[in-house]
């Protein structure tokens, strides 16, 4: 039998339609860096804080930071110490690789 890969875009988007859906308070966190250009002049920009999580969410008084992985996706190593940085202090993180992991806390 063969096993069904689930997309990362699949689980992000069932995400925020279930916190929508819920009405909780969320920032959809993207990362990286591009290149742009603007008034003829190109710069490199980088946003976002590098190993955070795709979700922070507020619900009850908790910050909860939501890690997206695809079935076959793993946490890189700074995506792990920023867990650990969250978590210490007082923020809950959540792994996630269905709809069903982030149901659980939210």
């Amino acid at each position: 039998m063969e096993k069904i890969k689930i997309k990362e875009a699949d689980i992000q988007k069932s995400i925020r339609e279930y916190l929508d859906l819920r009405g909780l308070l969320y920032i959809r966190n993207n990362t990286g860096a591009m290149i742009s250009e603007y008034k003829g002049k190109k710069r490199f920009m980088r946003f976002g804080s590098t190993g955070s999580p795709d979700f922070l969410v507020w619900k009850d008084g908790k910050s909860y930071g939501i890690e997206i992985k695809g079935s076959a996706g793993e946490q890189s190593p700074e995506q792990r110490a920023w867990q650990l940085a969250f978590e210490k202090e007082g923020g809950i993180y959540i792994l996630v690789k269905k709809l069903d992991d982030a149901q659980k806390y939210l």
